[in-house]
């Protein structure tokens, strides 16, 4: 096996930019900024012995980096910075010693384990509720699973902030970082300079969850922005499904009392809908095992294959439940995409799937560095889910159809698109991809799947001794076709060790 061992150590801050060599040739039409987001530091020296240190033990759970890549205009000059987002706590882990608060998958001190029956402080692990705007609460939070630039409903915000951000460059004016709890943060687009923390709800107070998902869903043509705010307590959440509009103003569309409290890394939308799925991934006790455990991973209840997905279809425009559908259960990080079908009234969504949670243990730091046939993470595969006569009555919980599942050998993660296609029918997806002849045990390619031609149009990109990420599509100006364009992606050359 070849474990990109490299990829899942400390990665040096570039805080000034440099300029990158190029190889080949960049079109001359290709111009303007690249963010990424990402683990960037998984061991911490401990303040009082340096020889010590804190390990990361979850990828989730690397404290956030930021990377900037600017192509200038005429394709003849790539710069590229990097900042980590997380100084604060990255000093309280060392002056700590430990983890504080809550985290996707570290395993906890076994004195704490031991002893937790003697304590009887309560402790709100999930989203600990920040005081007064300081330099510690902004870099104080673990953001980095997805940014979304000049995501709305932050003017009061920005105006507030003393230091006005005011930039002449080809990018966005702000960058929101998120993650899947409620905690978000503000980043400045050039410098990549944490500048604020809050939560949703410090967009709008009844946003009160604790829990979100990093992949909201945004519509450019409309300039509306949708996620979920997940409120724990009693036998089932409140998920509050909302829309924020260009304006700043908030709408809750829907909230769903019937659900239990999951771990969602997502949602679908379409032109009409906003689809809340919730795929078996479902926190003990209501969500209480969250405060308890304060570990995601643990807190997942296990894996029960009666226990069916349930998809429930919101009104975008006018609000409200408009039907709920149930599968057999699976679960998902990520959304390929969704549209409503022009000559029916069914929904159609495309995800990435898996048959159970045990992906969630092959992402623990030590097997993704050294993993056997048994740990080693193995992709989703892409399946697609029609939700037939959306508008008809009906009280009932009614079945989705799956139309196909791909093969493990078109198996995608980090799933993108032409962005002129979201929400809408389209042909082609990309994302990452393992070559099994490789022995790769990451992902050492892209992947081009067409779900018009599934037996002979998918197409591959890569090499031996790479790490892939995710692939951003950018259309050629001008261009007709759905693939007339070029992919973007970071790759890390294991050998060389960048």
């Amino acid at each position: 096996m070849q474990p990109p061992t490299i990829g899942f150590q400390n990665a040096p801050e570039q805080r000034d930019p440099v300029d990158l060599a190029i190889q080949g040739t960049i079109p001359p039409w290709l111009c303007g900024v690249l963010y990424r987001t990402g683990p960037g530091t998984y061991h911490i020296p401990t303040a009082s012995d340096p020889s010590k240190a804190v390990n990361i033990q979850h990828w989730f759970d690397g404290l956030a980096m930021n990377h900037r890549f600017e192509i200038h205009p005429g394709g003849y000059r790539v710069s590229y910075r990097s900042r980590k987002a997380t100084d604060a706590r990255e000093e309280k882990i060392s002056k700590l010693e430990k983890i504080p608060g809550g985290t996707f998958g570290q395993q906890p001190d076994i004195c704490q384990t031991i002893f937790r029956k003697f304590f009887t402080e309560f402790e709100q692990t999930v989203v600990e509720k920040r005081g007064p705007l300081s330099s510690e609460s902004v870099s104080g939070v673990n953001a980095g699973v997805t940014l979304t630039p000049e995501m709305p409903g932050w003017d009061k915000i920005i105006s507030n902030l003393p230091t006005k951000i005011e930039h002449q460059h080809a990018g966005p004016q702000y960058i929101v970082a998120k993650t899947d709890v409620s905690r978000l943060q503000l980043i400045d687009p050039v410098s990549l300079e944490p500048l604020y923390a809050g939560e949703y709800e410090s967009l709008d107070p009844r946003l009160d969850g604790e829990l979100s998902a990093s992949h909201s869903c945004e519509d450019k043509e409309t300039n509306e922005f949708f996620n979920f705010s997940c409120k724990l307590g009693g036998r089932f959440p409140t998920y509050k499904v909302f829309k924020i509009k260009g304006d700043g103003t908030v709408d809750i569309l829907a909230e769903v009392k019937d659900a239990p409290a999951s771990y969602l890394h997502s949602l679908a939308l379409t032109s009409k809908y906003v689809i809340l799925i919730v795929w078996q991934a479902h926190f003990g006790k209501g969500g209480l095992d969250l405060a308890e455990k304060k570990n995601m991973v643990q807190a997942i209840e296990k894996w029960n294959p009666d226990i069916p997905s349930v998809f429930y279809v919101i009104d975008r425009k006018n609000g409200g439940i408009a039907a709920k559908y149930q599968s057999p259960p699976f679960f998902c990080f990520h959304q390929v995409n969704a549209f409503d079908d022009p000559n029916t009234d069914d929904v159609v969504i495309d995800m990435s799937v898996y048959d159970n949670i045990t992906v969630l243990d092959t992402l623990y730091v030590d097997k993704l560095r050294d993993p056997t046939p048994e740990t080693l993470f193995r992709l989703g595969r892409t399946r697609r889910f029609r939700l037939s006569s959306v508008t008809a009555p009906s009280e009932e919980t009614r079945e989705a159809i799956v139309e196909f599942t791909a093969s493990e050998a078109d198996a995608i993660e980090l799933p993108t698109i032409h962005p002129a296609f979201n929400c809408k029918p389209y042909r082609y997806a990309y994302g990452i991809n393992r070559n099994p002849s490789t022995l790769h045990t990451f992902a050492d390619r892209i992947i081009r799947l067409d779900m018009e031609n599934r037996e002979g149009g998918n197409k591959t990109w890569g090499a031996p001794g790479y790490t892939t990420s995710e692939p951003i599509f950018v259309p050629r100006p001008g261009g007709d076709a759905e693939d007339d364009g070029v992919v973007l992606s970071v790759v890390l050359d294991v050998e060389k060790g960048r």
